[in-house]
């Protein structure tokens, strides 16, 4: 989870963001007539005095951003990939109205499944000022087992994710296949679906293929456009570059691969 770093000290926050980390600005965009709104890190404090954030975004993506994915990164043509990601962004509210969220799949590990939809889901965030939340589909499972065993009195620490206004749903299709797991993920992307609150799933496989009945992909792939990820893992990619650059400072003389 991502948590405050005090650069103001104990309960103070950032003069410029108040403690939002970020900073809203407006840019022209080719084909608006006005200027779209859009969110950069404070310039005062790097986003580094953020109020505890109960989005449950996994730490190394407490700072995504959608400026700081790599479209670029990929050895396939992204431009209509990217067109699509960047309307569900600036144009936010229309896909809402029509109930459409996002369906990010890859069989390959590291291919940018879960850094784009936290980059997309706290971009829109800070934007349209949501609720959001991130989980994966162990993990919304193992809170729905968690409440089903709570004192009377006690949260319900899953119903969260039934009723924020954007949830990312991470690696669905990974979780056990019992009936009361398939019960409750149809019930959650249900009660979303009928509420006209969005989700962006990622998956490592296409909705057709998951491990769950035949309701609950018909629900996700009604309420979903369904992006494939290039084959290519960018971590991997990531990581090499790395460790060149580290053995470069070992080796100045040598060529790295």
């Amino acid at each position: 989870m991502c948590n405050q770093n005090p650069v103001f000290g104990s309960g103070d926050k950032c003069p410029v963001c108040g403690g939002t980390g970020t900073e809203l600005f407006e840019k022209m965009i080719d084909g608006y007539d006005t200027p779209l709104e859009y969110a950069r890190p404070c310039p005062r404090c790097k986003g580094k005095s953020r109020e505890h954030d109960e989005t449950r975004v996994p730490p190394q993506f407490c700072d995504a951003d959608l400026y700081k994915f790599g479209f670029d990164s990929y050895i396939q043509n992204m431009d209509r990939f990217k067109q699509v990601i960047w309307d569900f962004f600036n144009n936010f509210k229309t896909w809402e109205k029509s109930g459409k969220g996002l369906y990010l799949w890859s069989k390959t590990p590291g291919s940018g499944k879960t850094f784009l939809s936290c980059c997309v889901a706290r971009s829109l965030m800070v934007k349209y000022d949501l609720r959001m939340r991130f989980v994966t589909a162990p993990d919304y499972l193992a809170a729905v087992g968690e409440s089903y065993k709570r004192q009377e009195g006690m949260m319900d620490k899953s119903q969260i994710f039934r009723e924020c206004a954007l949830l990312v749903l991470d690696d669905i299709g990974t979780q056990k296949t019992g009936d009361w797991q398939q019960q409750e993920l149809f019930r959650l992307i249900n009660e979303r679906s009928n509420a006209g609150k969005l989700i962006i799933f990622t998956s490592n496989m296409p909705p057709e293929k998951l491990n769950v009945d035949s309701r609950t992909v018909d629900r996700i792939q009604k309420m979903s456009i369904v992006l494939q990820m290039p084959e290519e893992s960018i971590r991997l990619k990531k990581a090499q570059a790395e460790q060149n650059e580290f053995l470069r400072r070992i080796f100045p003389d040598e060529k790295q691969n």
